[in-house]
């Protein structure tokens, strides 16, 4: 499974927007993540690493925005 698949699936899943500001990625994405930007700093990543991270650092930045968005949706109720 990919990096960026556990925030496709959520958002596929049709939130809230309660949900959509309190979601987190699981532990296990977090490590996963963590462990491919600290290759990348120290030995280089391989191609398919090094576009694994980027397309979750993208889909990880449309969720800082989504959040922005629904916690605007949920203060003006």
């Amino acid at each position: 499974m990919k990096v960026y698949e556990e925030i496709i699936d959520f958002i596929a899943s049709g939130p809230s927007s309660d949900h959509v500001v309190t979601f987190q990625p699981s532990v296990k994405t977090k490590v996963l993540v963590s462990d491919l930007i600290h290759k990348e700093k120290t030995s280089g990543l391989f191609t398919e690493e090094t576009s694994e991270l980027g397309h979750y650092l993208q889909i990880e930045h449309i969720m800082r925005l989504a959040k922005a968005k629904a916690r605007r949706n949920i203060s003006h109720g």
